[in-house]
C-alpha cells in the first residue's frame, strides 16, 4: 500500500487487489484554500467526509470515480469501505462521516475533518485499526490535545496526522509541532509518500509518521 497526503484532509491510497491496483482519494479541495489541488488524479474511488458534496472540489478530480458520501458498506475490487455515522451525533454534525478502509490485510481509519471526540458507537464500528488518519491543526478540526484523545481511544498501530498548517494555506491552522510535542514522538523523514505492508507495522509501540504534502 502506498499513502500520499495532498493537504488538508485529502489523502491518496494506492492498494493492490486481486484484480488491479485501486486508487482512493479523499476530500478534494478548491484552489481558494491557498493550495493547488493535483489535477492529474484519476481515482477509482472518491471518498467524502461529509454528505454535502458542495463542500468539495469534485471538478478537480479526473475520470469517473465511484463517489462515496453516505454511511454504509462498499466494495470496489477488493478495497472495502465502511462509512460510519452515529445516528445521534449526525443531528449535531449535519452529515459528517468517518470511514474504515480494508485493503492488503490492513485496516485504515480516515477521520476526515473531525472536530470532537469519537462516540462509543463510532469506536465500536471502527474496531481494531492499523493506520489512523487524524486531523490535528485546530480551528474547525481537532487540535493537538483533542487528536491525542482520539488516538488514545482508537489505539492504532500507526498514526498519520493530517489537516495542519503547510506553506500557502489561507486557513488559520497550527503547524505539526504542537501535535508532535503532545504525543512526544513523531517520525519525520521528509517523504511525500509512505509505502507500507502489514509486516512493517509496529508490533508494540505506536508509530506517528508525518508526511510532507505530495
Amino acid at each position: 500500500m502506498q499513502i500520499f497526503w495532498h493537504g488538508f484532509s485529502c489523502i491518496r491510497i494506492e492498494a493492490k487487489s486481486t484484480e488491479k491496483e485501486v486508487m482512493v482519494v479523499t476530500d478534494p479541495y478548491a484552489g481558494e484554500s491557498g493550495l493547488r489541488f493535483p489535477r492529474t488524479l484519476e481515482p477509482e474511488v472518491l471518498v467524502l467526509s461529509h454528505q454535502d458534496k458542495k463542500r468539495f472540489n469534485l471538478e478537480g478530480v479526473q475520470g469517473q470515480p465511484f463517489v462515496i458520501n453516505e454511511p454504509g458498506e462498499y466494495e470496489i475490487a477488493d478495497f472495502f469501505v465502511r462509512g460510519i455515522q452515529d445516528p445521534e451525533m449526525e443531528k449535531q454534525t449535519q452529515g459528517s462521516i468517518i470511514y474504515r478502509f480494508n485493503a492488503e490485510e490492513m485496516c485504515v481509519a480516515f477521520l476526515g475533518q473531525l472536530n470532537r471526540q469519537l462516540t462509543n458507537y463510532e469506536l465500536e464500528q471502527l474496531g481494531e485499526i492499523d493506520i489512523l488518519f487524524v486531523p490535528v491543526g485546530g480551528g474547525q478540526v481537532l487540535d493537538a490535545k483533542g487528536a491525542a484523545g482520539v488516538i488514545k481511544a482508537v489505539d492504532p498501530r500507526m498514526v498519520i496526522p493530517i489537516y495542519f498548517k503547510t506553506p500557502g494555506v489561507k486557513e488559520k491552522l497550527n503547524d505539526i509541532e504542537p501535535f508532535c510535542k503532545e504525543l512526544g514522538v513523531c517520525v519525520r523523514e521528509n517523504a511525500g509518500k509512505l509505502k507500507i505492508v502489514k509486516k512493517d507495522l509496529p508490533a508494540e509501540d505506536m508509530m506517528v509518521y508525518v508526511l510532507d504534502r505530495a
